[in-house]
């Protein structure tokens, strides 16, 4: 699970700009802020990346990462009142956006249990029959 704090983690809660900006944690370890917009307020950022996060009992679950695309549509409703969409602006070109959304979605995968990891890697290993051939 996406892991994230908001930004007044760091600064006095008086400034306000928790309600702002949230910082989200990539599989990397990097952390990359965002700027908090209710989602129908959210105005189209060609190419920035973007998390769509559900807000419960004060507590905020990233749902999906993607990116806007070129003429700035997106693949959510804008009309869901109970999510906001946090919107990374940072990134400088289209290889670091998609760098990001990647860091980002990998952090959304769960990692795989041990168990299944293990039976991913063990091979059945069957033993070659020999058959004798007898001359008849």
């Amino acid at each position: 699970m996406m892991q994230g704090h908001s930004l007044s983690a760091n600064l006095p809660d008086e400034t306000g700009l928790g309600d702002r900006f949230w910082y989200w944690r990539g599989a990397s370890g990097e952390r990359y802020i965002h700027t908090i917009y209710q989602a129908g307020l959210c105005p189209p950022i060609a190419g920035a990346v973007f998390v769509r996060v559900r807000v419960q009992n004060g507590q905020r679950q990233a749902l999906s990462v993607g990116r806007f695309e070129a003429d700035g549509s997106v693949p959510f409703s804008r009309e869901n009142g109970d999510e906001e969409i946090h919107v990374h602006l940072l990134a400088r070109g289209d290889m670091a956006a998609e760098h990001v959304r990647h860091d980002l979605a990998c952090a959304m995968s769960p990692p795989a249990k041990p168990a299944a990891r293990a039976a991913l890697e063990v091979r059945a290993y069957t033993k070659p029959v020999q058959l004798d051939l007898l001359a008849a």
